[in-house]
């Protein structure tokens, strides 16, 4: 696709967790476009199929696999299948995530607050920092050995100003944030570009318990006047997942001006 030429993406090989829906699997349709070859890793194999059939239309080059990235044995052995398929992992989209179901009557700044057990809690760290960890550690040493990586992590707006949903959930895109840091500092040397992405609000399958007078509130608050679409945030990936990049290390808020 033209619009991705000068990007580099022709030849390489990615993977996206939480490929199956919203902004991971945007990020992998995106890619596809670019001349990637892809692999898609989602906890729900129908919907990474559907993603997988998408991505299918732009390169002949993808494969889906059920791989939950809070479980180490799941993360090595999917990424040892990339890497048999593919001969290497050039680009990593840490996209899985997960959010509070809320039941009726519930308000995410009301009794669900500070009502979370500690293993509801710590479920977000196990996604969104220790998937992250988990994920970065099983491609960095093949990204070493070609002296090339590109790693982005989505995290949310939330883990910058702490003004939505819960305490776990805020605290762990935190930490995600933090970490992309570390790894940009220790793996620059072998040209592995460590960056993530902090999207304000999305509309996407996880935003089920937003109502619309929530979304027009958010759009009324947004200097672009909307809510973002997945392929917002997928283009803001494809920025940091680019072959000529002297960027490592930051976090760019994608929300169309909302917290300015």
């Amino acid at each position: 696709m033209a619009q991705y030429l000068d990007y580099g993406f022709q030849g390489r090989a990615a993977i996206i967790t939480g490929a199956g829906t919203g902004i991971g699997r945007s990020c992998a349709v995106e890619l596809a476009k670019g001349g990637a070859k892809v692999a898609l890793f989602g906890r729900r194999a129908e919907k990474i199929q559907e993603t997988l059939a998408e991505c299918l239309q732009y390169t002949d080059r993808a494969m889906a696999l059920s791989v939950d990235v809070s479980d180490e044995t799941a993360v090595k052995d999917g990424v040892g299948k990339v890497l048999k398929a593919f001969g290497k992992a050039d680009i990593l989209i840490n996209d899985a995530g997960i959010e509070s179901r809320l039941r009726p009557g519930q308000t995410f700044f009301g009794d669900l607050f500070d009502a979370l057990g500690p293993e509801e809690y710590l479920k977000f760290f196990k996604i969104h920092a220790l998937g992250h960890y988990l994920m970065n550690l099983a491609v960095i040493p093949d990204m070493q050995k070609n002296h090339f990586g590109r790693i982005v992590n989505v995290t949310s707006v939330t883990g910058v100003n702490g003004a939505y949903s819960t305490p776990g959930y805020t605290a762990s895109k935190a930490a995600a944030i933090c970490q992309t840091k570390a790894f940009a500092k220790k793996y620059g040397k072998d040209n592995i570009a460590v960056n993530s992405i902090a999207p304000g609000m999305v509309d996407t399958p996880m935003k089920i318990d937003a109502t619309p007078e929530e979304y027009a509130a958010v759009a009324g608050i947004t200097p672009l006047g909307r809510v973002a679409q997945p392929v917002d945030i997928a283009r803001a990936a494809m920025f940091f997942a680019q072959e000529n990049l002297f960027v490592t290390g930051q976090n760019l808020i994608v929300d169309g001006g909302s917290n300015i």
